[in-house]
């Protein structure tokens, strides 16, 4: 809930021009529900500091996550699919055509799934949150598939968006301007226009803030951040509406200048927020003071604004050195709902540095998007921050957003912890050098914390690391991973395959170190390269072997507009080196040999893979070594038919379906959907970068014609089981009957047929003794 700070005391007599201003920031959907984001908290206390009290946080992306996902809106959410799909359905005639497949299983898996999630989604929520559940594998395996099988059904009413714990996609681009506000307006398909009007704009009018912040550190919050930005201007134009964080620093100018941005906000926020922030709220003060209101502050003299003018010109207002970091305050956390976080304990973000202090490589683009300039704070201001946070919150668990741990800062940390009795556990990004991670600082270091360090590995190919100017030492690299292993700290390298000149055997040499090195890697993280629009490479193509940058808006005639022109990634091609089609087979085979290699990336472990926090709550309690052990994977959509005889089980008199199943009569044989499939409804994108829903059919699928089959979804495995035609009859004689009328139901000469089935149903735990 918005809470406005009210005073027991009854309403107070401003004391400064800040006092008389209201200021709410929010931060939407779609982010990670597992933990707090840093930028908002940050941007309260700095606020506080200087005067603007009457601020309050918001993290609407947790109420999203936490109302969306509750039995009574799934119960809506299955009422609504189930009404639609059965005409859907009907239309569709007498086959399904590849188009219709996608649709198809989806609502398929979302009536048969349904039940069990409306009853078993808020134990789920409860499971996670709690620090016995949380730590205990089976339950929080159960608890997360559950969380995420949500998260399916609520993607499935408003198909073909994607909603995820990772990412929300439309089939409108948020690349292209017109297709991203196309996809804001577009009602049915956009999955948070129902829960603004209902749960968040309420909310807003009841508290009548004079500014509105919305922070987008995510491609996947812009389209639901617009959505909130357009309600709110229509139902309060006086409200100034500003846009900021780390996602407009790659797109904010260009998006300045589509036509309708200005009429659903007021200004953009470009870099770090809290300049802007201060004199945006000192303008609207001082507009107050005149006996205006915030829509006629003076916007001129805000550093880093992006705003239209009366007249319609966008200014873009000058750029200003960022601030010190010495002078920030400590994050104010105080107005979020801690406890309603997803996750067993609360970890908290801070940012012991702005910027990189390497500040080289081509490919990167984090040291921009913050602005210029690194900065780094004083470890004794890091050992406060920590110790106010540990008081305020009780949690030691920390995570110290920078790009890189700086030597400086590495070499302070364990005698300013040991000396502060600072006991907090924590988890990094660093770069691969030995002179600041031997076997003796990284012993200290987990001494005074740290349990992960995520390194910039990039590559195996010490020419390609050259030639992006990595700095990293492959060999160098290698006594990092070992000592950090030994030390008891857990590695994550960061891999890219496909940088600019690469070769196929460059990017087999990136194989071969991950699996020669396997024993000393925890996990990694796993991309292709991408050429970002703010980084040194694209400012100096020919520099890095790049010949060619496609779709470039530095060719643009005046007048003319990209199709793509909110496009972060630009296409290239590269002097010499890989096809695209030649990047995708070599990113493949580097995932299969690490995901054989690293146990973290199989089977069940891999689900923890996507929730970072979650490892690093893991590896604090079960230590290092907690995802080297192999665990196992259930499948999906498996066909329970009467096969082969090895495995049969003796049947008992009567059978009964178990607790947990459910059976769904569908009109389209479910086998011969999936089989059509490229790949299983999963996730879009598990580590971001998908701007749009897409298909899944596979090329060259074939229409699948009208039958009847049935499946059974098993709830406490999540696991659906293809029944065929003939099953409902089948199973509805064996669980309604004796299991010797059963096997009579299709005539002696199926008897042996019948008896393998129900046995195949007793053994994979669809049947049980009754």
């Amino acid at each position: 809930m918005i809470r406005m700070h009210d005073d027991p005391r009854g309403p107070r007599a401003p004391q400064s021009p800040g006092d008389d201003v209201r200021v709410l920031l929010a931060f939407p959907p779609q982010g990670h529900p597992t933990q707090p984001y840093l930028a908002l908290p940050s941007l309260k206390a700095w606020l506080a500091q200087h005067g603007f009290h009457d601020c309050t946080v918001w993290d609407l992306n947790l109420a999203a996550y936490d109302e969306l996902l509750s039995g009574e809106r799934l119960a809506l959410c299955v009422e609504r699919i189930a009404a639609r799909a059965g005409e859907w359905e009907r239309q569709r005639g007498e086959q399904l055509e590849p188009v219709d497949l996608d649709r198809y299983r989806l609502d398929t898996d979302a009536l048969a799934s349904g039940p069990y999630l409306v009853r078993s989604i808020d134990a789920a929520k409860d499971v996670i949150r709690d620090r016995e559940g949380f730590y205990d594998r089976e339950r929080y395996l159960w608890a997360m598939r559950t969380f995420e099988a949500g998260l399916k059904l609520l993607s499935t009413e408003h198909h073909p968006a994607l909603f995820t714990a990772h990412n929300y996609t439309q089939s409108t681009s948020i690349d292209d301007s017109v297709d991203l506000f196309a996809g804001v307006d577009a009602e049915g398909e956009n999955l948070f226009t129902e829960f603004f009007e209902q749960r968040a704009l309420p909310r807003i009018i009841e508290a009548q803030p004079d500014v509105l912040g919305l922070s987008i550190t995510y491609g996947s919050q812009l389209l639901p951040a617009l959505t909130l930005a357009t309600m709110v201007k229509a139902q309060l134009p006086d409200v100034h509406v500003t846009l900021g964080g780390g996602m407009l620093a790659y797109v904010g100018h260009r998006l300045a200048h589509t036509a309708p941005l200005f009429d659903r906000i007021d200004s953009i926020a470009v870099y770090e927020g809290e300049r802007p922030l201060l004199e945006l709220c000192q303008a609207v003060a001082a507009s107050k003071q005149a006996g205006g209101g915030a829509q006629d502050a003076d916007l001129a003299g805000i550093s880093n604004l992006l705003w239209r003018d009366g007249k319609g010109t966008v200014h873009t207002n000058g750029e200003l050195l960022p601030l010190p970091i010495d002078d920030l305050p400590t994050p104010d956390f105080s107005d979020l709902p801690l406890e309603r976080y997803f996750s067993g304990e609360l970890v908290l973000p801070v940012a012991p540095t702005r910027g990189c202090y390497y500040e080289k490589c081509g490919f990167c683009t984090l040291y921009t998007a913050i602005g210029p300039t690194y900065r780094e704070r004083d470890v004794e201001q890091l050992v406060h921050d920590l110790q106010v946070l540990v008081e305020r919150h009780g949690t030691p668990y920390f995570y110290f957003i920078m790009d890189d741990l700086p030597p400086l800062l590495a070499k302070q940390i364990p005698d300013a912890f040991e000396a502060a009795g600072l006991d907090v556990r924590w988890w990094c990004d660093a770069r691969m050098e030995e002179r600041m991670f031997d076997p003796v600082s990284l012993g200290r270091l987990y001494d005074a914390g740290c349990r992960k360090l995520m390194f910039g590995f990039e590559s195996g190919s010490q020419r390609v690391l050259d030639l992006v100017e990595k700095g990293t030492d492959l060999e160098e690299a290698q006594r990092v991973l070992r000592h950090a292993h030994e030390a008891g700290i857990s590695a994550t390298l960061y891999t890219m395959v496909g940088l600019p000149t690469e070769t196929r055997e460059e990017a087999d040499a990136t194989r071969a170190f991950i699996v020669r090195n396997a024993a000393w890697i925890g996990e990694i993280s796993l991309q292709i390269f991408n050429l970002d629009m703010v980084s040194p490479m694209y400012r100096q193509p020919e520099r890095f072997g790049i010949a060619r940058i496609h779709d470039d808006p530095r060719d643009l005639q005046p007048g003319q507009r990209l199709e793509q022109d909110l496009a972060r990634y630009l296409r290239h091609e590269s002097v010499s080196g890989m096809t695209p089609d030649e990047v995708r087979a070599a990113y493949n085979d580097v995932l299969g040999a690490a995901t054989e290699a690293l146990a973290a990336l199989r089977g069940d472990n891999f689900l923890y893979y996507r929730y970072k926090s979650h490892i690093f709550l893991y590896l604090c309690r079960f230590g290092r070594d907690t995802f080297r052990r192999e665990h196992h994977e259930t499948h999906d959509g498996r066909r329970l038919d009467a096969g082969a005889r090895a495995g049969d089980v003796a049947l008992p008199a009567r059978l009964a379906l178990r607790a947990d199943a459910h059976l769904l009569a569908r009109p389209f044989p479910y086998g011969e959907v999936t089989a059509r499939l490229d790949r299983a409804w999963s996730d879009p994108a598990p580590l971001g970068g998908v701007a749009r829903s897409s298909s899944h059919a596979a090329p060259g699928a074939t229409p699948v014609p009208r039958g009847e089959s049935w499946l059974a979804y098993l709830g406490d495995e999540h696991r659906f089981l293809d029944l065929g035609a003939d099953a409902g009859s089948l199973l509805s004689a064996a669980t309604e009957g004796d299991t010797e009328a059963a096997l009579g139901v299709f005539g002696d000469e199926h008897r042996p047929a019948v008896a393998r089935f129900l046995s195949r149903a007793l053994r994979e735990g669809l049947l049980v003794p009754a």
